[in-house]
């Protein structure tokens, strides 16, 4: 079962953190380079965080940069994806499982550099 906003309210997610209905109407404040783990694992999950704090109020547009796979993945999951995070704390035992909600939308560079090129042909 992939993850969606429709889907993510039947998944059995009890102690899960899911996005408020609120955060898929914020505005596109971010422009990132790039679909990585690294970027998806540490500013997105602040910015995600933020947003669940009424702090940022802000979501992400990504610009996949690379030719290898697609943006469907991201469209199919509605940009949503899992920070699953285990360790230690201040000697505490941390298990979190998060529902990330801040990747309004994946362009990719290949095909919109495309349609880009080909406007400034026509004028």
């Amino acid at each position: 079962m992939l993850l969606s906003r429709k889907s993510f309210s039947n998944l059995p997610i009890s102690g899960w953190q899911v996005p408020s209905e609120q955060v898929f109407q914020l505005p596109e404040k971010v422009l990132q380079f790039g679909t990585g783990v690294l970027l998806r694992g540490l500013p997105d999950f602040f910015i995600n965080k933020a947003n669940n704090q009424g702090i940022f109020n802000g979501r992400v547009v990504v610009v996949k940069s690379t030719s290898s796979g697609g943006t469907n993945e991201f469209s199919d999951q509605d940009g949503l994806y899992t920070h699953c995070i285990r360790g230690i704390e201040t000697g505490n035992r941390v298990e979190e499982n998060i529902i990330n909600a801040s990747i309004s939308r994946v362009l990719s560079a290949k095909d919109n550099g495309m349609k880009f090129s080909n406007a400034q042909k026509t004028r």
